[in-house]
């Protein structure tokens, strides 16, 4: 009888590759644009927000009174948050499981891309440091929605309604002062805009400075984010749920900080927009024993948080459904 493939088989070894496929995929430039400033050593980061500036000057007449107004000043504080994620190994698993890959260095690579998703997904959905969250707000908290009203609703009650362009315009131009940094977005509304009859309109390409094409509208470009989603919900005409419908939101961003200092005086003015703070890099702690495994525990930790110096410097478009844009 010939020697069958059956019994060759038992007498092979699977040969395994190296690595990972990745499997669980979202994108999101937000680390090449968002500046980041490192305050180790505190908890918190406090600043001042131009309020008021007070009575207008006057034209007056010799020896007249001059009516007094002071400007007035909103001190805004922003703590930072604790992002923490936690992974248990045997001492088996290290010890056998290494032929071919680092089991330990896989696990903490997947560990950190987690903790990375966790803090995008707050960028645009988080709820304040309080008592229902221990994250920090994200663009969908910090927009203003009173004076003034950085917010420009697509839909109407809880029905969303196709994008138009003079809506985006509206966002575009309620930034102050110049215009966004970067419009931020889903995938189905890059498409959306991709469109032929938009496309001639104002859709441009450029390159980034990593010399990678990137989409724009009006010389703005675009934040493609996987984290943006096409199920938000609006009620009253305005955002009110990540899930739940089908709209999403477009935001208009400005970023970091650009300092003025006035002629004259020691004012300095602060341009603000959105600017990521943290006490320091992620950091992965030594691996600690556990008391009733035979295993250790490693815990990998980031202390960050995102603020909004101008509330001028964001705007959100809210509403749009996965339809063809209007002009």
């Amino acid at each position: 009888m010939a020697f069958l493939l059956a019994q060759a088989d038992f007498l092979t070894v699977d040969k395994l590759r190296a690595g990972i496929s990745e499997q669980t995929v979202e994108e999101d430039p937000l680390m090449s644009m968002l500046p980041f400033e490192d305050i180790a050593g505190h908890k918190q980061v406090a600043f001042n927000r131009e309020n008021s500036l007070g009575g207008e000057a006057q034209w007056s007449e010799i020896n007249e009174v001059i009516a007094e107004s002071a400007p007035t000043y909103t001190n805004v504080t922003q703590a930072l948050s604790i992002l923490r994620a936690r992974e248990e190994i045997d001492h088996f698993v290290v010890e056998t499981k290494d032929a071919v890959q680092n089991v330990l260095a896989a696990t903490l690579a997947t560990k950190a891309k987690q903790m990375w998703r966790q803090f995008h997904d707050t960028f645009y959905y988080g709820v304040a440091k309080g008592a229902s969250s221990s994250a920090f707000a994200g663009l969908h908290n910090l927009v203003s929605t009173s004076s003034p009203d950085q917010v420009i609703e697509e839909g109407s009650g809880s029905t969303g309604s196709a994008g138009s362009l003079a809506r985006l315009s509206e966002t575009i131009t309620r930034i102050k002062p110049g215009k966004p940094d970067a419009l931020a977005l889903n995938r189905n509304m890059l498409r959306r805009l991709s469109a032929p009859y938009i496309s001639n309109v104002q859709y441009n390409l450029d390159k980034s400075t990593f010399g990678d094409f990137i989409s724009g509208y009006a010389g703005i470009p675009f934040m493609v984010t996987d984290f943006i989603t096409q199920t938000e919900t609006i009620s009253g005409g305005t955002f009110s749920a990540k899930t739940g419908s089908d709209t999403t939101s477009i935001f208009g961003c400005k970023w970091g900080s650009n300092s003025e200092v006035h002629v004259g005086s020691n004012a300095v003015f602060n341009n603000d927009g959105l600017i990521g703070i943290q006490g320091g890099p992620m950091r992965i702690n030594p691996p600690h024993e556990m008391e009733q495994k035979a295993g250790f525990s490693i815990i990998l930790e980031w202390y960050c948080t995102v603020i909004l110096g101008s509330t001028l410097s964001l705007t959100r478009m809210d509403g749009i459904t996965d339809a063809a844009w209007v002009v």
